[in-house]
């Protein structure tokens, strides 16, 4: 993986990239776990975060944002599951597209992984939902799924999420 693309090599995908296969899914690694990914806000605010896990995208797949599926890899083995969240944007509640996450082994440690990778904070409130999905389902979902709405029904705005997927907060 290149360790440092610069800002018109990450917008045209150019770089150097690793791949793998994890549990069934082909990956194409833009970070690894330890790198910093950095970037600008819609605000022009900068931004950078150290990847708690090695973080890419599913090959041939197409996402909400009509990119390929993100896709975050914690620590542990392959287990046949991946969590899809439902990720919002914290400003205005919406769905926004929907992030994978896999080498976890519950919904709970998904939320947390996942949320680690935002440094200013912002990770848990960008979780409407996390559905568990056997990698095996996930890749048939890819293929032909409705990708442009949340995976999870909507809930109710008066519902309380469930605890375990309501992360720890997170340190920044």
């Amino acid at each position: 993986v290149d360790p440092a693309p610069t800002p018109a090599q990450i917008e045209a995908g150019n770089y150097r990239k690793g791949h793998v296969e994890f549990d069934g899914l082909p990956v194409s690694i833009e970070n690894p776990k330890g790198s910093v990914r950095s970037g600008v806000d819609p605000d022009g605010k900068p931004w950078s975060v150290e990847m708690p896990g090695d973080y890419g995208y599913i090959k041939n797949s197409k996402g909400a944002d009509k990119d390929h599926v993100n896709i975050l890899i914690g620590d542990k083995a392959p287990n046949g599951k991946a969590f899809v969240v439902d990720q919002h944007d914290p400003k205005t509640n919406a769905f926004d597209e929907h992030k994978v996450i896999t080498g976890v082994d519950s919904v709970g440690e998904a939320a947390r992984l996942y949320s680690k990778g935002f440094s200013d904070g912002t990770g848990p409130a960008r979780i409407g939902a996390i559905t568990e999905v056997p990698t095996a389902h996930l890749q048939e979902w890819l293929a032909k799924g409705r990708r442009t709405k949340p995976m999870a029904p909507e809930a109710a705005p008066d519902e309380k999420r469930p605890a375990d997927h309501a992360p720890e907060p997170v340190p920044a």
